[in-house]
């Protein structure tokens, strides 16, 4: 019995090592990844992330930043919108250290993608704004974009990408625990969105 409960864990946790060493990783998260492509709009929409140190944003923030701020100079829209909870105000605070004119920057705080969509449609009525560009990571698109399809909104999107892309099969991939868990993260958050009737 003992014997059979070892190998039953061995099947369990292979699969598991298997997913969090190698490209099986990018597998996992391939049905995540859309193809996208931004439009020029009346605002860019950039969606925050995680925060590392209180001031600090995640490598994830950074690039949407980045993303953002490499819109607007391409002259993809007017102002930015920066939104989510503290980060919101970092990412803003980044904005304009890079040269973006403070009264070209919008911040609002709302608690999570789903709510940051209502903010985002309340703004863009309260300025007569009629599309938008929205800036996030890659494996993010899927859900946002199923948040404001339920909000009646249908914008392009900058899908910002967050891991190098393997160019041979290596056993051991340094990223791919982070690509699993964040695939993983958003298999769930678009279960629970579904079961929540945000999307």
């Amino acid at each position: 019995m003992i014997r059979v409960l070892k190998w039953g864990v061995a099947l369990l946790v292979l699969p598991v090592v298997l997913l969090v060493t190698t490209p099986l990783a990018d597998l996992y998260s391939q049905p995540l990844i859309v193809s996208v492509q931004p439009r020029k709009s009346d605002v860019i929409v950039l969606m925050s992330s995680g925060l590392i140190e209180p001031d600090w944003l995640t490598p994830d923030g950074a690039q949407r930043t980045w993303g953002a701020l490499r819109l607007y100079k391409e002259q993809y829209a007017p102002y930015i919108l920066s939104v989510g909870q503290k980060q919101a105000l970092i990412q803003a605070g980044m904005l304009e250290l890079a040269g973006v004119p403070r009264d070209a920057i919008l911040v609002d705080q709302p608690a999570n993608t789903y709510w940051s969509g209502i903010a985002v449609t309340r703004i863009m009525r309260e300025h007569g704004w009629t599309s938008a560009v929205v800036v996030t990571s890659e494996m993010d698109v899927p859900r946002v974009r199923l948040v404001f399809a339920k909000l009646g909104m249908a914008p392009s999107f900058l899908a910002v990408p967050e891991f190098r892309k393997p160019t041979y099969f290596h056993f051991f991939r340094n990223s791919a625990s982070d690509i699993a868990y964040h695939a993983t993260y958003e298999y769930a958050g678009l279960i629970w969105y579904k079961l929540n009737g945000w999307i």
